[in-house]
């Protein structure tokens, strides 16, 4: 009897054995299993995340390829409505007053003590330049300040040749514009005559109509500080020429040099006025009825 029960108790051990054996079998193999399906699982969901930047970086760059004209919309939105309230100031219809602050054939030295004028009163303005070497950070600094850079030609050779031809002018506002553009991405859209329109005589309507074919307008100016003739200034100071021809008017271009160190002594002062008159500052614009 005590020979059978060994027996019994003999198979009852191997047999559990072998299902122990098994159940572990069991375990490990889909323990192995899985963590092999875990590792894949993540490794897909790797891709996919690496799928799903990749798209993103598609779209960011495909909204930075459209960055250009996205900006060039809200310009054009903005310098619309400055157009639509100038309208309304011609009229009589509102009661605000626009000064447009313009700086003729520079940059000079004096160009950077100009500019931290114009950005300690948060004024911005329009500089219509040359095209110069080793100036380059002014050029540069102009725009990333938001004014407004313009051209003026090249050379500004008036008794040299500037107004022999209308292609002669345009190829002088086509080297500029080239020149300007590789050294700050910015192209250009208004152009001021050297001397004014008027120094053009009959050359006159033919360089306009070709400056209108390439997308520019011109712009003179209303006002002046005299800084650019010292026959003038032997006249009577900048702030006399300022306050006499800006009388009276609601819209003011004021033509200035940035080399003129008149002009920049009172600097301060006429922005002072201006303000206190009841003027608003902004940087001409292609879309302004200032410009023809």
């Amino acid at each position: 009897m005590e020979s059978r029960n060994n027996r019994i108790f003999g198979l009852v051990v191997t047999f559990l054995s072998i299902l122990l054996i098994g159940l572990s079998y069991l375990y490990f193999y889909y323990t192995s299993e899985n963590r092999s399906l875990r590792s894949k699982l993540t490794a897909l969901s790797l891709v996919e995340t690496q799928v799903y930047d990749i798209e993103s970086i598609d779209k960011q760059i495909e909204d930075y390829k459209n960055i250009d004209e996205a900006i060039k919309n809200k310009y054009d939105e903005y310098y619309s409505n400055i157009a639509k309230l100038e309208e309304k100031i011609t009229k009589g219809e509102s009661s605000v007053k626009i000064a447009y602050l313009t700086f003729d054939d520079g940059p000079y030295d004096l160009t950077y003590k100009v500019l931290d004028t114009l950005k300690a009163n948060n004024v911005r303005a329009t500089f219509f330049v040359l095209g110069k070497d080793g100036v380059e950070d002014r050029y540069k600094r102009i725009v990333n300040e938001g004014h407004t850079l313009a051209n003026h030609t090249y050379y500004h050779n008036i008794g040299k040749g500037l107004y022999d031809s209308v292609d002669g002018f345009i190829s002088q506002v086509d080297k500029l514009e080239n020149y300007l553009y590789d050294i700050t991405g910015y192209r250009t859209t208004l152009v001021r005559f050297p001397g004014g329109s008027p120094t053009a005589k009959g050359l006159k309507d033919g360089i306009v109509n070709e400056l209108h074919n390439r997308g520019y307008k011109y712009v003179d100016w209303t006002s002046e500080t005299g800084d650019g003739s010292s026959k003038k200034l032997a006249q009577k100071d900048t702030w006399a020429w300022y306050q006499d021809t800006t009388r009276d008017k609601d819209i003011i271009v004021l033509l200035m040099h940035d080399y003129n160190y008149s002009t920049y002594n009172n600097l301060q002062r006429i922005i002072d006025d201006l303000k206190a008159r009841g003027f608003i500052f902004l940087p001409l614009h292609n879309k302004s009825i200032m410009a023809n």
